[in-house]
């Protein structure tokens, strides 16, 4: 038995060697189910086409795959392999340099990813705190723009829901209140912010029964803010902004 079959034994691999191997081969096995999907999209049957759709939907988790040039696109901080990482392999046999050239591109995606998040991270502060200027003079309606504006570069930051909220209240757009204050506590289930102006929202919407179910959550939750709370709530006009 030569040097190379005593290596390429599995019990004597390390377990970062076999973690690497099952990465390898679950990534392998992914883009045979993508490949699947898209020659399916692809294959002018219409209920082929639809169903592709359907499973690349779901396997995609809500992102779709568009048939138009057979391309796709993944807007969120998703992973997409180059090509680069093929070239020169067997079509057959992914060795060594393919897990050390897909691993290469898996690290210059994730840099690549983490920089564009910081350029949409400086987007968005700057458009937050236009928003912020904005509310501060009462210009609620330009504040509203600039924090959609800053939601859109930033999606998973509750605080921008919570100040959205906020500026939705003082123009009175109370369903866009619950709205955001759901997508606030979506992101973080603790956010005293989104359960008081929710708890603001339904006792302007008039709707009772929610009114007193909220109020009473952000009252257990958050008793050394009694005071802060019942003030909140009473005020008819000019609200104060809160501390998270």
């Amino acid at each position: 038995m030569n040097a190379k079959k005593i290596l390429s034994n599995p019990a004597l691999k390390t377990t970062k060697e076999i973690q690497l191997d099952e990465e390898w081969n679950n990534f392998m096995k992914r883009i045979g189910e993508v490949s699947n999907l898209v020659k399916d999209l692809a294959s002018g049957d219409k209920a082929k086409a639809d169903a592709a759709t359907v499973l690349a939907d779901k396997y995609l988790e809500g992102k779709v795959i568009t048939d138009e040039d057979i391309e796709m696109t993944l807007k969120d901080n998703r992973t997409v392999i180059n090509q680069k990482a093929f070239q020169g392999l067997d079509n057959n046999i992914a060795g060594e340099m393919g897990k050390e050239a897909w691993m290469a591109e898996v690290s210059k995606d994730a840099e690549k990813r983490a920089e564009d998040r910081k350029i949409r991270r400086e987007k968005m502060d700057t458009m937050k705190t236009q928003a912020m200027k904005a509310f501060r003079r009462g210009d609620y309606d330009r504040a509203l723009s600039c924090y959609n504006r800053a939601i859109e570069f930033i999606r998973d930051n509750h605080m921008l829901y919570c100040d959205r909220a906020l500026t939705n209240i003082k123009l009175r757009n109370y369903q866009k209140v619950l709205d955001d204050c759901d997508w606030a506590l979506r992101i973080n289930e603790k956010s005293f912010k989104a359960r008081l102006y929710k708890a603001k929202a339904y006792k302007e919407l008039e709707e009772v029964d929610k009114f007193d179910e909220c109020k009473k959550e952000v009252e257990e939750m958050f008793p050394q803010h009694h005071e802060l709370i019942t003030y909140f709530l009473s005020k008819e006009e000019n609200y104060e902004d809160t501390e998270d």
